[in-house]
């Protein structure tokens, strides 16, 4: 059964390790919601990658780039 995940603090060491986990596995998971606090390169690289149905940044002037 496929499950969705929220990846909150994408960018981080914990976010990218569950992400390699996640697209070593995409039969098993599928990513809704994507959250970082202003890496908006890193946030929008896995946004491709992972086609989220959101990607949030805390930073509201890094979110304007996203």
């Amino acid at each position: 059964m496929m499950q969705n995940l929220t990846i909150l603090g994408s960018t981080g060491s914990i976010g990218t390790s569950t992400l390699d986990v996640v697209a070593r596995h995409p039969d098993k998971y599928r990513i809704f919601a994507l959250t970082a606090f202003r890496q908006v390169d890193l946030l929008f690289r896995q946004s491709l990658q992972f086609k989220p149905d959101f990607a949030v940044l805390l930073d509201e002037a890094a979110g304007v780039q996203l």
